[in-house]
């Protein structure tokens, strides 16, 4: 069951990329997107996730020629290794956000795939919750 809002309808106009060049380039540009939105309040969103119990929610709305095939779990990983502590396990980590900074505390994940037609802006959204 959901409890309180600790983060919510963060929306970024970058579709994560999970292998290759393209992945680090695009957990960087997700990185920055979300600390451009949440700017001074960073530091009290990771004060109120930290030790709760989480839920969280992801929506993608990608184009339908060039990302049916993508796969909702690979995607939604990219997305919590930027919202942890490293995002990658290599020795030159990048740093995430240290807003889910022990995934063994996320109870729920929900994920929706859209298709959007070509002209559209591919982007995702998320919102976290604390896990009641």
């Amino acid at each position: 069951m959901k409890g309180d809002v600790l983060l919510q309808n963060i929306k970024v106009s970058v579709v994560p990329a999970s292998a290759g060049k393209k992945a680090k380039e695009s957990k960087l540009l997700i990185r920055e997107a979300v600390l451009t939105k949440l700017g001074k309040n960073v530091d009290n969103v990771r004060k109120r996730c930290t030790g709760k119990p989480l839920s969280i929610s992801i929506a993608f709305f990608l184009h339908k020629s060039t990302h049916t095939k993508k796969d909702l779990d690979g995607l939604a990983d990219t997305l919590i290794k930027i919202l942890g502590e490293e995002m990658s396990s290599k020795k030159d980590a990048l740093k995430g956000l240290e807003i889910v900074t022990n995934t063994n505390l996320i109870h729920r994940i929900i994920l929706e795939k859209s298709l959007v037609p070509k002209d559209a802006k591919e982007e995702f959204s998320f919102s976290i919750y604390e896990w009641d």
